[in-house]
């Protein structure tokens, strides 16, 4: 436990409807937000009923969400991280981190940080808003309080969002909603029995500041042609997430997809196949229009989120893994993200 003296929270401010305020043409996110945050924080300490020595973080850019790029969520995490090191270093070590985020990419964010600082054995708490600091009956304040109270709680380290009265872990984290105050949901349950190889968790840590991959997604659609996922390939060189139907089925049985899928494997450009669907999991052998991804050397991501399955697969190939390894660690649950593989589903172990 930390003493109240020592208690040393990070509070990272990255923009979003949180600070927004009227420009003219829309809401837009504002720099400049100490003070606000300050005022925050004694609204938070009244309501623990004790003080906590802080220290503010931002990103280079103070932005809407909606502009997040492939680095956007890795260098929140990457501050984290510096802050939680140099703290240590210094004798005074973080009880915690909040990060101050945009709603519309928030759960893109929180989840990334989740594999980013998975070693990291530091509470890190996500919040947002729905509605501008300072709106009559908004959610700002009340989000930033729940939020600072769960980040100085001495709790069980990992990453999670505070929203709405909430607190989900951001690996199963989705945006329900747009307009309500409980706008986030966790409807698939942590994943248990999950073991992170040390290998693992070392190259993770030492991946900080290192480049940031360009993996994205593509969602099957009727009628999807092979040249809109040769196209998302080479948007996506370093690994793409294909968001299925039902248990990983996609248009792309025929001899052109095939092609491409095969000419994608044979680059390296890995491929994880996840399904759009709120309950169950991939099992890309189940059908044969599946089993063709399968042959095509995709792997399935059981039930990870798009969210989860985005940011693992960034994470652990900005972490140097490629090829089997790789293949071993995304269909294994390594921090609850996915429900654990059957024998007849996983591939060689790696530790």
């Amino acid at each position: 436990m930390t003493s109240d003296e020592q208690r040393r929270l990070l509070v990272v401010y990255c923009g979003g409807t949180f600070g927004m305020r009227e420009s003219g043409h829309g809401l837009a996110a504002q720099t400049n937000f100490g003070a606000e945050l300050a005022a925050l924080v004694r609204e938070a300490e009244r309501v623990i009923g004790r003080p906590v020595v802080w220290e503010l973080a931002e990103p280079a850019e103070i932005i809407d969400s909606a502009e997040a790029g492939h680095g956007t969520a890795l260098e929140i995490a990457d501050i984290v991280r510096e802050r939680a090191v140099a703290a240590a270093a210094a004798g005074s070590p973080l009880v915690g981190a909040l990060v101050v985020h945009g709603t519309d990419t928030l759960a893109h964010s929180a989840a990334q940080a989740a594999f980013a600082c998975a070693d990291l054995a530091l509470p890190i708490v996500f919040t947002g808003a729905q509605h501008p600091l300072g709106t009559a009956g908004g959610d700002a304040g009340t989000n930033f309080v729940d939020a600072f109270a769960e980040a100085t709680a001495d709790g069980a380290a990992g990453v999670r969002i505070v929203f709405g009265g909430r607190s989900l872990p951001a690996v199963r984290a989705v945006k329900r909603s747009s307009e309500a105050d409980d706008a986030f949901d966790a409807r698939r349950p942590l994943g248990e029995g999950a073991v992170l190889p040390d290998r693992a968790a070392a190259a993770l840590a030492g991946a900080a500041r290192s480049a940031a991959p360009r993996v994205g997604m593509l969602s099957a659609v009727p009628g999807l042609p092979p040249k809109l996922l040769e196209a998302a390939i080479d948007a996506f060189p370093d690994g793409l997430v294909l968001e299925c139907y039902g248990a990983g089925t996609a248009p792309f049985s025929g001899e052109r997809a095939r092609e491409v899928l095969h000419a994608a494997g044979e680059r390296g450009v890995p491929i994880l196949a996840i399904t759009r669907c709120e309950d169950g999991a991939v099992e890309l052998p189940r059908y044969a229009v599946g089993a063709v991804l399968a042959d095509a050397g995709v792997v399935g991501g059981a039930d990870l989120t798009a969210e989860a399955a985005i940011a693992k697969l960034r994470a652990l190939v900005r972490a140097g893994f490629s090829g089997a390894q790789l293949r071993a660690l995304l269909s294994e649950n390594l921090i609850g993200e996915q429900r654990p593989a059957r024998a007849d589903e996983s591939s060689p172990d790696f530790r």
